[in-house]
């Protein structure tokens, strides 16, 4: 996504008053939190990762009202029927 016209998408882009960058806003929360966030969507979805060679961290993230929300386990959440479940490859929290 082009903000600023001139193709560096690194670079902080004044729009309508706010800053946006090629990154986005995630906040980090802890696993609990991020149960609670869910249940007050109406229509779910959670984005999930298991990564690790020794040790499995499972990572999951979500959007809720403009926010992205992120968490990692080193157990597996169990997650509803009613929340949408999205295996990726892989998911980047370094924001």
């Amino acid at each position: 996504m082009k903000l600023d016209g001139d193709g560096n998408n690194a670079q902080p882009t004044a729009f309508g008053g706010q800053i946006f960058t090629d990154r986005g806003t995630g906040v980090h929360v802890k696993c609990e939190d991020f149960i609670t966030i869910l249940s007050k969507s109406e229509a779910p979805l959670v984005i999930m990762t298991a990564e690790g060679l020794f040790t499995k961290i499972y990572k999951y993230a979500t959007a809720y009202k403009g926010f992205v929300f992120f968490t990692e386990s080193l157990d597996k959440l169990n997650f509803s029927k009613e929340i949408e479940l999205i295996q990726a490859l892989s998911l980047s929290t370094n924001i």
